[in-house]
């Protein structure tokens, strides 16, 4: 990494830190670029992702709500996305690890097929929150 002072910490191999996560800089080739360098791409793709959390509550029809004049209501709240569990791909990019097919649309990858299966970047999940109230009359 010559004239390259002052980067980024980087977690390198060295004797003392055998556990990095990339090779040391110049290891067993010449210049800045490691032999096998493309590996570094590969990643544990395990993951566990929950989709949709959803909670209700059905209030019991006697008493005030029949004095309302309401026949029932549910309170419920949902929320989509909340979190990705066991992923050693997210938490090292906070990016989602589950692949879509629309590779295409990147431009990192427009040299590939058109429908080569990728990562996530093109359009990341959205966590949505949504509360509700269902009243019947």
């Amino acid at each position: 990494m010559s004239g390259r002072r002052n980067n980024v910490e980087v977690d390198y191999w060295t004797p003392e830190n055998t556990g990095a996560d990339y090779p040391k800089p110049g290891g067993i080739s010449s210049g800045d670029n490691p032999k096998y360098g493309s590996t570094l791409g590969y990643f544990d793709a395990s993951y566990l992702k929950i989709r949709t959390i959803s909670l209700g509550y059905n209030f019991d029809s006697e008493g005030w709500l029949q004095k309302a004049g309401i026949g029932s209501m549910r309170l419920y709240a949902t929320v989509q996305n909340p979190f990705v569990l066991f992923s050693p791909y997210y938490s090292a990019s906070g990016m989602d690890p589950e692949p879509n097919s629309r590779g295409d649309e990147n431009q990192a990858v427009s040299g590939y097929q058109s429908r080569l299966m990728i990562i996530g970047t093109n359009t990341p999940a959205n966590r949505n929150y949504m509360i509700g109230l269902n009243v019947s009359f």
